[in-house]
């Protein structure tokens, strides 16, 4: 499914154990400019290797769509948006369909996408993705395996939810994807080059490992340029997992980085910062495996447990042999005794499985879905404390940054709990401490364009449009690249004009806006805007496009019947209005509960 938990693929090569990076320089592979050589010439050399891996969950964590794999024909109908929907097949083509249904079940809309992606092992569940031009989408329904059953998306299980409308940027493939490329620097346009997590993206790229091998075949010297996880310090293993594994409550990624940018063997806080809910009590909010496992005394009172001491990510174990295995690994520190219960209690309660009491299944947000808590102890259901929330701590050890970069990543995920909790009164202040953090970074003249991005919203939101303006502005002409700042930047500037009535302004920005990514928003401020500047025939193109996107949008549809009216068209005037009379009757009756 579509989370950011889904596993990656730890693929040990077997070289020379004198070849090991604990603390030393990081491995030659981690250089800039090291290329990626893709998982098959891997395979081509290690072939047993290769094959324990394709057993694994990690193989699988992405691949290309086979409708032969698929269970259709399949129909259902989601009872809180009352949409209807269809997985079917054309030929060699597998398509999910959604249609939207008037008062009287007359179709209102239907859309259509070609599914080109699963994600996910299908051990829980799989999403699944579309491709609209140049910009990945996710469907609204997924498989569940537990359930047997198509049903709705995690997060689409509400009386309105985007559809369709949902596009994934490259951070959404992080998780997923193998390798991608991304010439031009837009999160929203990229292709990718290796479906499913590989090889390189736990033991780093490996253009130097092959050459070398290549060159002096046979060879077993020291200093082989890859990474074997295994002979990492624990905090740079850990991070291979971590890059996917840590998903905490706000992340800041380091000035002047990118996610892709991390290389294993690197520590991960090199790259972004991930940070979780401080407590009323000064303590931290334990939600994720990261922080459950360090949480854990098994943990902190060794040096060598850590995720690849339970997990051999080249063998899954059979289920038959699960309850064995895991407790040979906690017999391997704990004596018999241990446990304090006798063998015919631990048997009854239990059937001796040490992870059942001490690392117990969990429900997640997740439909249909339970994860193994990974806080190893005693576990006893006790209900949440319900402790507010006070601030914001880094998972990690972040000694490493400077102030300045500290108070940035801090300022950064405050704004981004902020945005995402804008009701919940334990974050109503971190807009203004956000705001003091940036401008101090920036007065110490260490500010970024994703940091003097955030500073230029957080102004237009505090009512100061001018510095919005200037600060935004000041972006788009450093950032050349289509990338996030220069985006972000462009629509606040986009809809500041459109705010003070400058039409041709904000169309001009809101062009450029929607050449790098898919926003129903953006199409309907660029419709307005290019209509209030007396340009209809780009109006009704930019509206069209957002009832695309978009189908309940009664606003799009109103808009487009005003324009058709005024150029003579009383037909597709006449068509609009209804159409917007609909949708906005049965979005009231949606919100009734009717």
């Amino acid at each position: 499914m579509i989370a950011r938990c889904i596993a990656i693929a730890v693929f040990l090569l077997v070289i020379d154990a004198s070849s090991n990076h604990l603390r030393g320089a990081p491995p030659a592979n981690t250089a800039d400019g090291v290329a990626y050589i893709g998982i098959q010439a891997c395979a081509d050399c290690h072939p047993k290797e290769h094959e324990s891996y394709l057993g694994t969950k990690h193989s699988r964590s992405m691949q290309r769509v086979d409708p032969d794999k698929e269970v259709t024909p399949a129909s259902f109908q989601h009872a809180l948006s009352k949409r209807d929907y269809s997985v079917f097949r054309e030929g060699d083509r597998l398509i999910h369909r959604e249609v939207i249904r008037g008062a009287d079940n007359q179709e209102l809309a239907r859309t259509d996408h070609e599914i080109v992606y699963t994600m996910g092992s299908g051990t829980h569940g799989k999403s699944y993705v579309y491709r609209d031009g140049g910009i990945f989408g996710q469907s609204p329904i997924s498989w569940y395996q537990k359930s047997e059953q198509w049903a709705i998306s995690p997060g689409y299980d509400v009386p309105h939810h985007p559809g369709f409308g949902r596009k994934l940027s490259s951070e959404c493939f992080f998780c997923h994807a193998g390798i991608i490329e991304n010439e031009s620097g837009n999160p929203n346009h990229f292709s990718i080059l290796e479906d499913t997590i590989g090889c390189e993206r736990c033991h780093g790229p490996g253009e130097l490992h092959a050459k070398r091998h290549r060159d002096n075949p046979g060879e077993l010297a020291p200093g082989d340029p890859i990474v074997n996880p295994t002979n990492l310090s624990r905090e740079l293993s850990e991070a291979v997992c971590q890059q996917c594994h840590l998903q905490a409550a706000g992340k800041a990624v380091l000035a002047n980085k990118n996610e892709w940018d991390y290389r294993p063997g690197l520590p991960l806080t090199d790259f972004r910062i991930d940070y979780q809910y401080r407590l009323d009590d000064d303590s931290m909010k334990v939600v994720g495996h990261v922080e459950q496992l360090h949480a854990s005394k098994c943990y902190q009172e060794t040096e060598s447990l850590t995720c690849i001491t339970c997990h051999d990510p080249h063998h899954n174990v059979p289920a038959a042999d699960q309850v064995a295995q895991y407790r040979k690994i906690c017999m391997s520190c704990h004596a018999e005794g241990s446990c304090g219960e006798p063998l015919d209690r631990r048997n009854e309660i239990a059937g001796n499985d040490c992870a059942q009491c001490h690392m117990p299944a969990k429900e997640t947000e997740v439909p249909h879905t339970a994860l193994h808590h990974h806080r190893i102890g005693i576990h006893q259901d006790v209900a949440d404390t319900g402790k507010p929330a006070v601030g914001l701590s880094a998972v990690l050890d972040t000694s490493s940054l400077s102030q300045s970069e500290r108070m940035r990543c801090e300022a950064i995920a405050k704004f981004q709990v902020a945005q995402e909790q804008p009701e919940n009164p334990s974050f109503k202040d971190y807009g203004i401490e956000s705001a003091k953090a940036l401008i101090e970074v920036k007065n110490r003249e260490e500010s970024d364009a994703d940091a003097t991005t955030v500073l230029a919203l957080l102004a237009a939101a505090q009512g100061q449009p001018s510095i919005a303006m200037n600060l935004a502005g000041e972006v788009v002409d450093s950032e050349q690249k289509p990338s996030r700042p220069r985006i972000e930047s462009l629509r606040l500037l986009a809809n500041l004009a459109f705010q003070r009535r400058d039409y041709a302004a904000a169309a001009k920005y809101y062009r450029e806006v929607t050449q790098y990514q898919s926003e129903p928003f953006d199409y309907f401020n660029l419709g307005l805007s290019e209509q209030n500047s007396g340009n209809s025939a780009n109006a009704v193109k930019a509206l069209q496009r957002v009832v695309e996107l978009q189908p309940p949008h009664f606003q799009a549809h109103r808009a487009l019947g005003v324009i058709y009216r005024s150029l003579g068209k009383q037909d597709l005037a006449q068509q609009h209005f209804e159409l917007a009379d609909q949708h906005m009757k049965r979005l009231q009756s949606l919100d009734a509960g009717q």
